[in-house]
């Protein structure tokens, strides 16, 4: 199942390639999801989940991602915008953040 994205849902800003290791969770849940980011830009990330877990459109979550000895902890829940299905195991998650995040 691919989702049609309306160009509103897109990310704007230039994107840089990324393989961070990222760990995700719905806010207010007890899970803990790891994925890998393919691009980053000022507002968001996009990465890769595992189909049987990953975020659906529309769902906020929050976003860990590993810094050399560290995670650091993003204080502003990700909203998903667009999800695409990749292999059959494996699902593309674009998702932006209100506030402009800081890159490394």
């Amino acid at each position: 199942m691919t989702i049609k994205t309306s160009p509103i849902e897109r990310r704007r800003e230039t994107r840089l390639e990324s393989d961070d290791i990222i760990r995700w969770k719905r806010p207010g849940h007890i899970e803990d999801h790891k994925a890998w980011t393919i691009d980053q830009s000022p507002s968001g990330y996009g990465f890769m989940a595992r189909k049987d877990n990953a975020p659906a459109i529309g769902e906020y979550i929050n976003i860990r991602r590993y810094d050399n000895d560290r995670w650091d902890i993003f204080e502003e829940p990700f909203r998903v915008a667009r999800t695409e299905f990749v292999t059959d195991q494996l699902v593309l998650v674009g998702c932006v953040q209100d506030e402009p995040m800081q890159l490394p």
